[in-house]
């Protein structure tokens, strides 16, 4: 698996595992075969289904919840670290630095840890979850930084990135553009490293797309889902059921929970492009910042307002506060997002990018005809001043 240059190399001999990281990855990050006698350069995941070597689900000395699993963990004075989950299937982890090498094990056996059809086991959500975050590690210590963002790339090849915090619209702006013919280069997280030109160069970060039941009906694409779900497909393991059901009878309106929050459709990166047709970016050059905010009062247009602020700050940085994913394994010493200096210094060029404040609406024929007006220019007014 390659991203950025950097390579991480998994291993198993459960094709369940190896093509589960194929299917999850291959969209963003590049995935190739490798012989079975190569050790693969950099960091090595190695997953083995029922392997009755794995360490003794012992008492550990801290606990975290990763990607909502509960874990128990134990740093261990040779900088070793061990690891297991809390919930069956019990999957067993052990990492050492001195070789970057990283051990899962199912210690309950292939049939405990079956996929039902369409899904990946808990060992091959594991393996790729932790495979994802040792290349963000690699990423981190090569001068990246990772943005609360989304982005798109423009048929000329520019890239406009969407700012802002959960709700503000940044799945609605880079989902409009893909939809109008660019191609989504992130939904909401992307890595950020300043290039020589004085620009960023942008990777996307791997993840499932949450999308509201309302955007997949303006953007045409909850026809698409119903027939593939009806197919048999099944959805995302984390997607709640009444988003399923509402997407398979082909309900319109939004889907609420008890507490009145939103609940939205968890898309996998490869069926943005299997579903609906939208074409994928792997890499990119920021040429332009929209910052988005979703208007809800039904005469308001779509528009630029330029009466809002359109300074970046260091809240476009995801933060540990807001991390799913913590790091169990001290893979990055402490700069989970990326050091200091590389946040600093891609903040001061998003400062110096052309940007512009947009308020958006649920017109979504509005919202596309003021995004692709006013993308190109900001790409125009990146390349003039280059």
């Amino acid at each position: 698996m390659t991203a950025g240059q950097q390579t991480i190399t998994i291993r198993s001999t459960t094709p369940t595992v190896t093509d589960w990281s194929t299917t999850y990855f291959g969209p963003f990050w590049k995935t190739s075969p490798a012989p079975h006698t190569s050790v693969g350069h950099g960091p090595v995941v190695t997953a083995t289904d029922g392997d009755h070597r794995a360490p003794a689900t012992i008492a550990h000395a801290h606990h975290a919840v990763f990607a909502r699993e509960p874990i128990g963990y134990t740093r261990h004075p040779d900088h070793t670290v061990t690891a297991h989950t809390l919930t069956g299937p019990v999957i067993a982890f052990h990492y050492t630095p001195d070789n970057q090498h990283l051990q899962i094990s199912s210690q309950e056996g292939p049939q405990a840890t079956a996929a039902r059809p369409g899904r990946p086991t808990p060992l091959a959500t594991a393996t790729t979850r932790f495979a994802r975050e040792m290349m963000r590690a690699r990423l981190i210590k090569d001068g990246w930084v990772l943005l609360h963002a989304s982005a798109a790339v423009l048929p000329g090849g520019q890239t406009v990135l969407a700012l802002g915090d959960s709700g503000a619209g940044k799945t609605t702006t880079a989902l409009t553009l893909a939809a109008a013919g660019a191609a989504l280069l992130a939904n909401d997280c992307c890595f950020a490293r300043p290039n020589p030109t004085g620009s960023l160069d942008l990777l996307p970060w791997p993840a499932a797309a949450t999308v509201g039941l309302g955007l997949l009906h303006a953007l045409h694409l909850a026809d698409s889902a119903r027939r593939h779900l009806k197919a048999g497909e099944p959805p995302h393991p984390t997607q709640d059921q009444r988003v399923t059901a509402a997407l398979t009878t082909g309900r319109t309106g939004a889907v609420r929970s008890a507490s009145g929050r939103e609940l939205k459709a968890h898309i996998w990166p490869e069926q943005l492009t299997r579903w609906f047709g939208l074409p994928l970016a792997t890499t990119g050059v920021a040429a332009g910042i929209l910052l988005p905010r979703i208007v809800t009062t039904t005469s308001a247009p779509a528009r630029v307002n330029d009466d809002r602020s359109a300074h970046v700050t260091a809240d476009v940085f995801v933060t540990s506060s807001k991390e799913r994913y913590p790091d169990l394994f001290g893979l990055t010493d402490g700069h989970h997002t990326g050091t200091p200096r590389a946040r600093d210094e891609v903040l001061q060029i998003l400062n110096r990018l052309p940007r512009r404040a947009v308020d958006l609406t649920y017109d979504q024929a509005a919202n596309r005809r003021l995004l692709t007006t006013l993308t190109p220019a900001l790409a125009t007014v990146q390349a003039a001043e280059q």
